[in-house]
C-alpha cells in the first residue's frame, strides 16, 4: 500500500506535467467573477484567498503555502463564492485543468486521501475562525491567529522561538480577525512589550508560545 508521502509524489508529478505560470507579489490568480482556469499547486511562494464585504474591505478566508493546492472545494462543485486568490509575494504554480484533474482522481484513488486532508484541514481553520470571531476579544482573535499560522508555517529557531514564515501583513491580520488595522497594530505591540512575540524583517516570532496559548 501506498504511504501518504508516496500518494503526495504521484499528485505532486502529475500536477508538473501540466503548465508553470508565476505571479508577482499583489497580482490576482483568479478572480471573483470568472470561474478559475483550472487548478492550481503551489510549487513556492504564498496564495491568500479572501472575499470583498459591502463596504469594499477584504475578509481574509486561508492562505495557502508550497504544496498547498486550490480552489479545492470549486474543482468538485464549480462553486468558488466569488472568492479572489492572490499572490501574497512572487509565487509560482503549476496548473491543470479541471477536467483533467477530475480524471486523475477518477483513475488514481489513491491520491484522494490526500485532497481530503487538505479539505479537513481548510473545513478546520474556517470552523476555528468562526468560534474566535464569535466570542473572542480582539487581543484573543489576535493571538489565535498567530498560533494557528505558527502551526502551518513556523520554523522553530535554537532559541526555543517559532519564525511564521510567511508574508502577513497587519492588514491581513485585522481582515482575518475582523478587527480594525488600528486595533491590530495596538494588539501587535502589546504582545510585544510583553515579550510573547517580536517583529523582524516583516516576519513574526513567537518568543512565548506557552503564555500565548494561555490567553486563549
Amino acid at each position: 500500500m501506498a504511504t501518504q508521502f508516496q500518494k503526495w509524489g504521484v499528485l505532486d508529478s502529475f500536477f508538473k506535467s501540466h503548465t508553470r505560470l508565476q505571479y508577482k507579489k499583489g497580482e490576482t490568480i483568479v478572480r471573483p467573477e470568472d470561474d478559475p482556469s483550472g487548478v492550481f499547486l503551489i510549487e513556492w511562494g504564498f496564495v491568500k484567498a479572501y472575499t470583498m464585504t459591502k463596504y469594499g474591505e477584504e475578509n481574509l478566508l486561508i492562505v495557502r503555502g508550497t504544496g498547498g493546492v486550490f480552489p479545492l472545494i470549486w474543482a468538485f462543485t464549480g462553486d468558488h463564492r466569488h472568492v479572489t486568490y492572490e499572490a501574497m509575494e512572487a509565487t509560482s504554480l503549476w496548473r491543470v485543468p479541471k477536467g483533467e484533474y477530475l480524471e486523475f482522481l477518477e483513475k488514481n484513488p489513491d491520491v484522494l486521501p490526500v485532497i481530503l486532508d487538505m479539505a479537513i484541514e481548510a473545513y478546520r481553520l474556517h470552523s476555528e475562525r468562526v468560534i474566535t470571531l464569535s466570542y473572542r476579544t480582539a487581543r484573543e482573535r489576535v493571538i489565535s491567529f498567530l498560533v494557528t499560522h505558527a502551526k502551518l508555517f513556523g520554523i522553530a529557531n535554537k532559541n526555543g522561538s517559532i519564525t511564521i514564515n510567511a508574508p502577513f501583513r497587519q492588514s491581513d491580520i485585522a481582515s482575518s480577525v475582523n478587527a480594525t488595522r488600528e486595533t491590530t497594530s495596538r494588539e501587535i505591540n502589546t504582545l510585544r512589550k510583553k515579550g510573547y512575540i517580536d517583529v523582524v524583517d516583516h516576519k513574526i516570532i513567537i518568543k512565548n508560545m506557552q503564555a500565548m496559548r494561555a490567553v486563549l
